[in-house]
């Protein structure tokens, strides 16, 4: 695994320590979360934020040149695109899997449709508005919005 992804999910969690973003859904929570990130920095030929930001991202991970604000959601059984309910709502959610340290892009979709799709508690007491994967917008559409 690429080092500096390591140490970027290290420096998350230490400085987010008691923040509602480290409550933790899954083993290795900030870690995959970076793995999505640096797979649609690639993807977008962009650079994963490492600035060290002690009230978190606000749910932008990126801005890409149109000036929509991006946030990457990644999951290691990613069935549906989640965004918690009540969260800041950026322009478009992007959804990842995460498997055994590889990572893909599974597709894409608008902010504001994400923020009114239905909502669900898929444990931890936590309700997200949600969309399953399947119905998600492909990733090569969002390419050739972004340039």
């Amino acid at each position: 695994m690429n080092q500096n992804i390591v140490r970027i999910a290290e420096q998350r969690s230490n400085t987010h320590i008691g923040h509602a973003s480290q409550r933790i859904l899954s083993d290795d929570y900030n870690l995959i979360g970076v793995c999505g990130e640096d797979a649609f920095a690639k993807e977008f030929n962009l650079e994963v934020d490492d600035s060290i930001k002690p009230s978190g991202d606000n749910g932008t991970d990126f801005v890409l040149n149109l000036g929509f604000s991006i946030d990457v959601k990644t999951a290691k059984l990613p069935y549906n695109l989640l965004l918690e309910v009540g969260k800041p709502v950026a322009d478009i959610y992007v959804l990842a899997d995460y498997n055994n340290g590889d990572t893909k892009l599974i597709g894409w979709e608008w902010g504001l449709r994400l923020s009114q799709a239905p909502t669900k508690d898929f444990g931890y007491g936590v309700i997200n508005h949600y969309i399953p994967a399947g119905n998600l917008r492909p990733m090569e559409e969002l390419k050739r919005r972004s340039v």
